[in-house]
């Protein structure tokens, strides 16, 4: 490949939304930050979902049509413990909460709209399952840069609710206030959110990370460890940019072709994985390192992430793999009921977290 074509393809993967739907961007309306209410989900509502009038087989045979039968509800919530979710009406987040009820979590969603946007709300379209996984979830209305908000989250302490035994940060946005660029958040969020004009990496990215971990320790210094008796479980959403003064290139990458604004947002990111694998003994870090996510069924992400998988197969070091966000989140779920998961996970250890699952 000549040098004119290497510099270009160079250009290409790093100019491209290096983050297409990574996180949850946040979203206007802004709602009172001091609310923090309950929305949508009950069990019960859940289960009178799924309740439905059957005939029955009598004795001899014949067909009863008196017997009603009361069906199980599949995403009923589980007994595994609850997970908190920052950012859980999200792409990603809101993937993550579904795929944790699947697996038996309870789980509970903290984001500023509350519930999803309705495109991603049960509707004529989807199937009831999936209607039934979203009203399984307690979504919250809340804003993370209040750590007020997440902390009166898991202080709510009822005698019929399990403890939370994990938490997922999912928050984040690729184009922030002052990139120049924030309006195109519509078209590469994969919630379609649309950040404050005066939104900053460090306002959305670290500070609700640092709140989320700084309620997350006190909570599991009060539980004596985590959930479970030993360290509680800390997800954080990074990138694979992150890593790039790890590998080769990487460092050049940055500094001659990473945008301004790109540099920034590594920079966030950097600072809270740094805080996350200080010294911890309260938490497990395990941070997720994903290049783009994309999903099949969201055609307008396929050409940047096609883009991205040339560059991988090339072997050039600095570009990762994308992963759907399908096998990212059920590797989330995956490695917090692993106590061996700690640390930076990249495509490679997604692939392995979702091989041990199947």
């Amino acid at each position: 490949m000549s040098t004119k074509i290497t510099s270009l393809l160079l250009l290409t993967l790093v100019l491209l939304p290096t983050s297409i739907v990574r996180v949850d961007a946040f979203s206007t309306p802004v709602p009172n930050t001091n609310l923090v209410v309950p929305s949508r989900s009950s069990s019960s509502s859940s289960s009178s979902s799924l309740a439905s009038t059957a005939a029955g087989s009598s004795e001899d045979g014949g067909v009863r049509d008196d017997v009603v039968i009361e069906k199980k509800n599949p995403f009923a919530k589980g007994g595994k413990g609850r997970i908190l979710v920052l950012g859980g009406s999200g792409f990603l987040g809101g993937t993550v909460a579904k795929r944790a009820i699947l697996e038996g979590y309870s789980v509970t969603s903290l984001s500023r709209r509350g519930e999803p946007p309705p495109a991603e709300s049960p509707t004529s379209s989807t199937s009831n399952d999936d209607g039934i996984l979203l009203n399984s979830i307690d979504y919250r209305i809340g804003d993370a840069r209040d750590i007020n908000s997440i902390r009166s989250i898991l202080n709510d302490d009822n005698d019929d609710q399990q403890p939370y035994i994990a938490i997922v940060h999912a928050i984040g946005l690729l184009f922030d206030g002052d990139s120049g660029i924030g309006n195109f958040n519509r078209f590469v969020s994969g919630s379609g959110s649309i950040p404050e004009d005066n939104s900053t990496y460090d306002d959305i990215t670290r500070v609700t990370a640092f709140n989320a971990i700084d309620a997350a320790e006190e909570y599991a210094a009060k539980l004596g460890g985590g959930g479970g008796g030993g360290p509680l479980p800390f997800v954080f959403t990074s990138a694979a940019e992150a890593g790039w003064p790890d590998v080769r290139g990487g460092k050049i990458v940055e500094r001659t072709l990473a945008p301004e604004w790109l540099r920034r947002y590594l920079s966030a990111k950097r600072t809270v994985e740094k805080r996350l694998l200080a010294n911890n003994d309260l938490l497990r870090p395990i941070i997720f390192r994903p290049s783009l996510i994309y999903s099949l069924d969201r055609v307008a992400s396929l050409p940047p992430v096609g883009a991205f998988f040339v560059g991988n197969r090339l072997g050039l070091p600095f570009v990762d793999r994308p992963v759907t966000v399908q096998s990212l989140s059920f590797a989330v779920v995956r490695a917090i009921g692993d106590g061996g998961v700690r640390g930076v996970q990249r495509y490679m250890e997604i692939d392995e977290l979702n091989k041990l699952g199947r």
